[in-house]
């Protein structure tokens, strides 16, 4: 029998079960991903809840848009009950099934765990975190200081902050930010 490990060793997170839709079991698809081609060929799945540590493979049966979401048809979830168990999963699928980026194009699987550089070659620390915010995706970059202490520092990924992202190398070059005191006094 293979550990949860073993089956999400190599599988991504491509999107996550809302709520229900309906009586009949089908459900609410927020994908994490924003390529419709790539949702609409999606195909068997696993589906995982990292708290229960539950799983279920499953086939797609239909998906069609709704809004920026998608409403998915499982095999096996029949009923508006079935639907309410698989709440709050996310969808997981092989790497290989996912579509090339492009060179300015990157999945935040692949700017996690990324060095972080300053232009100068000083070191910045290390992507613990990419948070997607809507207009600019984040990536929290956190530098041990200590054995008892780290700092985090969060970078916009655009031009303004990042100079180079090296996917092949895990290496992301930022520019220094500069922080401002403000030298004037707080008056009640």
């Amino acid at each position: 029998m293979k550990r949860l490990d073993d089956l999400l060793q190599n599988r991504v997170s491509v999107g996550k079960i809302v709520k229900p839709h309906g009586l009949d079991g089908e459900i609410k698809f927020y994908p994490f991903i924003n390529d419709e081609e790539f949702v609409f060929s999606l195909d068997e799945v696993l589906l995982h809840e990292s708290e229960k540590k539950e799983f279920l493979f499953s086939k797609v049966e239909n998906i069609r848009p709704l809004n920026k979401m998608y409403i998915f048809r499982l095999q096996g979830v029949d009923n508006i009950y079935s639907a309410e168990k698989i709440k709050g999963y996310e969808v997981y699928v092989p790497y290989e099934n996912l579509p090339d980026t492009g060179n300015d194009e990157y999945y935040f699987y692949e700017l996690e765990n990324c060095q972080v550089f300053y232009s100068d070659g000083e070191l910045a620390g290390q992507v613990k975190e990419v948070i997607d915010t809507g207009a600019n995706d984040i990536i929290v970059v956190e530098k041990k200081i200590s054995d008892y202490e780290k700092e985090e520092v969060l970078y916009p990924i655009s031009k303004e902050f990042i100079e180079k992202i090296d996917k092949e190398k895990k290496v992301i070059i930022v520019k220094k930010m500069e922080f401002y005191e403000d030298e004037t006094e707080d008056k009640d």
